[in-house]
């Protein structure tokens, strides 16, 4: 499929611009799906230093909306773009999700090209603990307690009245709730829980039903890769873990992979972290697929070229140190290191400052999606295993976020939530056929209102990126059905 040059951008910076260079080690591009960057899964084709156009306005939001006694509040960061505004014209509402949020959506995407089409003031708010909408001094696990998707839910609720009190204008008019990915399901699910609020939702791509062993996510990434690249990577990986069985391959690996530190193969969580270290930039290749950048076609172009005189786990190690790693100095996969990273709670840490804190507390306390090659014909083997997920819950936050913990959070949150059959109206569906977390997305029409569309060949939340002449047909059709979503 073809990008426009905005989502030819977008890739490159998920996949490079992270900080890795050739000087330097090149570490994981995804965690539990996510991009290893501040924006999260839905990141806008912009560097990390990218700088809003639009004013920023801040709202006092409660830090704790179920607790009555507690009146503190904290600053709320948030958008608002009136250039295609007409009075009377509709609010489009677009939901942050786990990372920070920019003006680019409300300004250059698909929902400024609806706002121009219907007259509408468009709006994002940043999510709750991510960017700068920070509600406390710092992010302990006794302060992390106020991160949740009720919580999120229930700002976006007292937003929209504060919005609709300040600008009297708005009191009559039609709002519709808009987000990508995890925001996604937090469209749907606004749309459930406070109807009243919003008229309507945009979901794209979001995972509306949590999973603990979410090993769907990989079996998606095999399938997309097709059958000749699937089986290339699956024999190189089981000449890989061949090698781990002995010290003589340990020291194998550590030559082959230029390993940062030397391997110990009876250490089982790093073992566990290299081999996740090495499927996720080809997860990463296939959940933000691009003819033009890190893709299915770069990574199948060398694990199936036969031709070249080198063995599959050649073939492969040639993909992670060329191709996916960009020729660093070595690969770093020590587990105990990225659990020390991920532990600081300072507001000025990396893991902070990119989201990646946050994020693995909500897996561990609301939705799991735990990406395991627990299928029986996984290509990437079988070391990348659920215990290990639970593990780092345990190790980064405490051992109450234990295994049980994690399941019964996940039970919770689809007994909440309806898991894919929400109890909704008037909300839009679209996934890509291509991105493994449509997996856990709403893939048939529940009513004659609420619609599932499923964008054969597309990647990742690619509705929401401003429309290109280039786009597949399948991919303006979902846009046109999206608009008339817009209409109900």
């Amino acid at each position: 499929m073809k990008f426009s040059l905005l989502n030819v951008l977008f890739i490159v910076f998920i996949l490079y611009g992270t900080g890795s260079s050739s000087s330097s080690s090149a570490r994981r591009l995804l965690f539990r799906g996510r991009p290893v960057n501040r924006y999260g899964m839905l990141r806008p084709p912009v560097p990390d230093n990218y700088v809003n156009t639009l004013a920023e306005n801040w709202y006092n939001q409660r830090v704790d909306h179920f607790n009555t006694s507690d009146t503190r509040t904290f600053k709320q960061l948030y958008f608002v773009n009136h250039e295609h505004y007409k009075t009377g014209g509709p609010v489009f509402l677009m939901l942050g999700g786990e990372g920070a949020s920019s003006d680019y959506f409300i300004r250059s995407g698909a929902i400024a090209t609806y706002a121009k089409k219907f007259n509408a003031l468009t709006v994002e708010l940043e999510h709750r603990y991510y960017g700068r909408s920070v509600p406390t001094v710092d992010l302990s696990v006794d302060n992390l307690r106020y991160l949740s998707s009720e919580q999120a839910l229930k700002d976006a609720e007292q937003f929209v009245q504060f919005l609709v009190a300040d600008r009297l204008a708005l009191a009559n008019s039609k709002w519709i709730v808009f987000g990508g990915s995890y925001s996604g399901a937090l469209a749907a699910w606004f749309r459930e829980k406070y109807p009243n609020a919003v008229n309507g939702a945009v979901a794209s791509s979001g995972p509306v039903e949590a999973r603990y062993d979410f090993k769907e996510y990989l079996g998606v990434v095999s399938q997309s890769l097709g059958t000749d690249c699937s089986n290339q990577i699956r024999e190189a990986v089981h000449q890989l873990e061949a090698q781990l069985k002995t010290p003589e391959g340990w020291q194998s690996i550590d030559k082959e992979l230029k390993l940062c530190t030397p391997l110990n193969g009876s250490d089982t969580a790093s073992v566990n972290n290299l081999m996740e270290t090495l499927t996720d930039p080809i997860a990463s290749a296939v959940q933000y697929n691009s003819s033009n950048g890190n893709s299915i076609g770069r990574v199948c172009s060398v694990m199936t070229n036969t031709k070249d005189g080198r063995t599959p786990l050649e073939r492969y190690v040639k993909l992670q140190l060329q191709v996916l790693h960009g020729g660093s100095k070595c690969l770093d996969y020590d587990y105990m290191k990225m659990i020390d990273e991920i532990r600081q709670s300072s507001k000025t840490s990396t893991s902070v400052r990119t989201g990646m804190r946050q994020w693995t507390y909500q897996t561990c306390t609301e939705f799991g999606y735990y990406q395991t090659t627990g299928l029986p014909d996984s290509p990437f083997g079988h070391n990348i295993p659920i215990d290990y997920f639970s593990k780092q819950c345990t190790d980064i936050f405490g051992k109450q976020f234990n295994a049980d913990y994690i399941q019964k959070a996940v039970q919770t949150t689809n007994t909440y939530y309806g898991g894919v059959k929400p109890t909704v109206t008037k909300v839009v569906f679209p996934n890509g056929s291509t991105d493994p977390w449509h997996a856990l997305s709403v893939l048939k029409d529940l009513n004659n209102s609420t619609r599932a569309v499923l964008i054969h060949g597309t990647s990742h939340c690619v509705d929401m990126y401003a429309p290109s002449a280039n786009d597949p047909h399948e991919l303006t059709d979902a846009r046109q059905t999206i608009e008339k979503q817009l209409q109900l």
